[in-house]
Protein backbone atom coordinates (compact mmCIF):
# COMPACT_ATOMS: atom_id res chain seq x y z
CA UNK A 1 0.00 0.00 0.00
CA UNK A 2 1.69 3.30 -1.24
CA UNK A 3 1.27 6.26 1.60
CA UNK A 4 -1.52 8.21 1.55
CA UNK A 5 -1.15 12.50 2.02
CA UNK A 6 -3.25 12.24 4.94
CA UNK A 7 -1.20 9.72 7.04
CA UNK A 8 1.57 11.59 8.86
CA UNK A 9 5.46 10.76 7.74
CA UNK A 10 6.43 7.76 10.38
CA UNK A 11 9.38 10.10 11.57
CA UNK A 12 6.41 12.95 12.64
CA UNK A 13 6.22 14.04 16.74
CA UNK A 14 2.29 12.93 15.75
CA UNK A 15 3.46 9.32 14.42
CA UNK A 16 5.87 9.26 18.06
CA UNK A 17 3.25 10.25 20.36
CA UNK A 18 1.42 6.99 18.84
CA UNK A 19 4.43 4.91 18.89
CA UNK A 20 5.53 5.88 22.46
CA UNK A 21 1.37 5.22 23.45
CA UNK A 22 1.60 1.90 21.67
CA UNK A 23 4.64 0.85 23.47
CA UNK A 24 3.58 2.05 26.72
CA UNK A 25 0.18 -0.15 26.59
CA UNK A 26 1.42 -2.98 25.38
CA UNK A 27 4.06 -2.66 28.66
CA UNK A 28 1.03 -2.26 30.68
CA UNK A 29 -0.71 -4.86 30.16
CA UNK A 30 2.26 -7.46 29.90
CA UNK A 31 2.67 -6.45 33.68
CA UNK A 32 -1.12 -6.27 34.51
CA UNK A 33 -1.30 -9.82 32.63
CA UNK A 34 1.34 -11.78 34.17
CA UNK A 35 0.81 -9.58 37.77
CA UNK A 36 4.37 -8.62 38.02
CA UNK A 37 5.51 -6.23 40.56
CA UNK A 38 6.42 -2.86 39.78
CA UNK A 39 9.33 -2.72 42.58
CA UNK A 40 11.09 -5.86 41.09
CA UNK A 41 11.22 -4.38 37.76
CA UNK A 42 12.27 -1.07 38.61
CA UNK A 43 14.95 -2.48 40.93
CA UNK A 44 16.10 -4.63 37.56
CA UNK A 45 16.20 -1.40 35.95
CA UNK A 46 17.91 0.72 38.49
CA UNK A 47 15.77 3.05 38.61
CA UNK A 48 13.15 4.37 41.44
CA UNK A 49 10.04 2.56 41.08
CA UNK A 50 7.84 5.69 40.44
CA UNK A 51 9.76 6.96 37.67
CA UNK A 52 8.98 3.14 35.98
CA UNK A 53 4.86 3.38 36.89
CA UNK A 54 5.09 7.06 35.62
CA UNK A 55 6.48 5.51 32.18
CA UNK A 56 4.43 2.68 31.50
CA UNK A 57 1.71 4.97 31.87
CA UNK A 58 2.85 7.31 29.29
CA UNK A 59 3.38 10.51 32.00
CA UNK A 60 7.56 10.52 31.89
CA UNK A 61 9.94 9.08 29.01
CA UNK A 62 12.51 6.24 29.12
CA UNK A 63 15.53 6.38 26.91
CA UNK A 64 15.67 4.05 24.16
CA UNK A 65 18.30 1.87 25.55
CA UNK A 66 16.06 1.62 28.89
CA UNK A 67 12.42 0.63 27.21
CA UNK A 68 14.94 -2.09 25.21
CA UNK A 69 16.23 -3.22 28.36
CA UNK A 70 12.57 -3.20 30.09
CA UNK A 71 11.32 -5.00 27.11
CA UNK A 72 13.59 -7.71 27.58
CA UNK A 73 12.67 -7.71 31.16
CA UNK A 74 9.39 -8.54 29.95
CA UNK A 75 9.77 -11.24 27.41
CA UNK A 76 8.46 -8.38 24.68
CA UNK A 77 10.03 -7.51 21.33
CA UNK A 78 11.20 -4.50 21.30
CA UNK A 79 12.05 -4.35 17.67
CA UNK A 80 9.36 -3.18 15.37
CA UNK A 81 8.46 -2.39 11.84
CA UNK A 82 5.81 0.78 11.39
CA UNK A 83 4.03 0.39 8.22
CA UNK A 84 1.43 1.93 6.22
CA UNK A 85 -2.27 0.28 6.40
CA UNK A 86 -5.67 0.78 6.43
CA UNK A 87 -8.33 0.51 8.82
CA UNK A 88 -12.31 0.74 8.04
CA UNK A 89 -11.17 2.49 4.70
CA UNK A 90 -8.75 5.20 6.66
CA UNK A 91 -4.75 5.47 6.16
CA UNK A 92 -3.02 4.05 9.22
CA UNK A 93 0.10 2.95 10.79
CA UNK A 94 0.38 -0.34 11.42
CA UNK A 95 3.15 -1.66 14.24
CA UNK A 96 4.15 -4.80 13.54
CA UNK A 97 6.29 -7.33 15.82
CA UNK A 98 8.53 -8.56 15.46
CA UNK A 99 9.60 -7.27 12.12
CA UNK A 100 7.95 -8.49 8.80
CA UNK A 101 11.58 -9.03 7.01
CA UNK A 102 12.71 -11.05 9.85
CA UNK A 103 9.87 -13.38 10.31
CA UNK A 104 9.70 -13.53 6.27
CA UNK A 105 13.39 -14.61 6.34
CA UNK A 106 12.95 -17.37 8.61
CA UNK A 107 10.82 -19.17 6.47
Amino acid sequence: MKRSSSLPPSDSPLTMMFLGQYVSSLMQETITYRKLPYGGLAHEMSIPELVLRDAVEGKMGLTRGQWVKFGRLLGVPTTYELRPGERDGRPCWEICFPPVSLTANRT
